[in-house]
């Protein structure tokens, strides 16, 4: 299926399509042109092009995740607040996946990102609580002697 743009231009100056594309819309950047066109969205209606951009986008998500736990992790003076920022940062991530690209994607693309996220979430909590709890007991702790 190709769509043809129009050259018919409406009174604002502007170019028509004359069927509705579904897929998935992506707006540009603020400020960019492309040869003085002022282009406000742009529709992908191929699924398989579709898919990579969606997995290109939550693969760029999922290292920005990361690189907030590391810095929370290797932070000694990491408080509570920063923790329940990458949560949060998480828990929109995972609705992101389920409200907004869930549609996009086939169900194992789907199933492998959040289980992911949800380990990911796990091990972040799990290093956290371990490394506030060494922080907190770091003088009680025993060491045995050498010889």
């Amino acid at each position: 299926m190709k769509y043809i743009l129009q050259d018919k231009k409406t009174e604002s100056g502007s170019y028509t399509f004359e069927q509705e594309l579904d897929g998935f819309v992506i707006m540009p950047k603020k400020g960019k042109q492309i040869e003085g066109l002022d282009i406000k969205e742009v529709v992908i209606a191929d699924k398989e092009l579709i898919e990579k951009h969606v997995r290109k986008n939550l693969d760029k998500k999922i290292i920005d995740i990361t690189k907030m736990i590391v810095i929370v992790l290797n932070d000694d003076d990491s408080t509570d607040d920063n923790v329940s920022i990458v949560l949060d940062e998480m828990s929109k991530f995972k609705s992101q996946i389920i409200n907004k690209y869930k549609k996009y994607i086939n169900e194992n693309t789907y199933k492998s990102y959040m289980k992911e996220i949800i380990l990911m979430e796990e091990n972040f909590k799990r290093n956290f609580m371990y490394n506030k709890y060494y922080m907190e007991n770091e003088d009680k702790i025993i060491r045995g002697r050498s010889i």
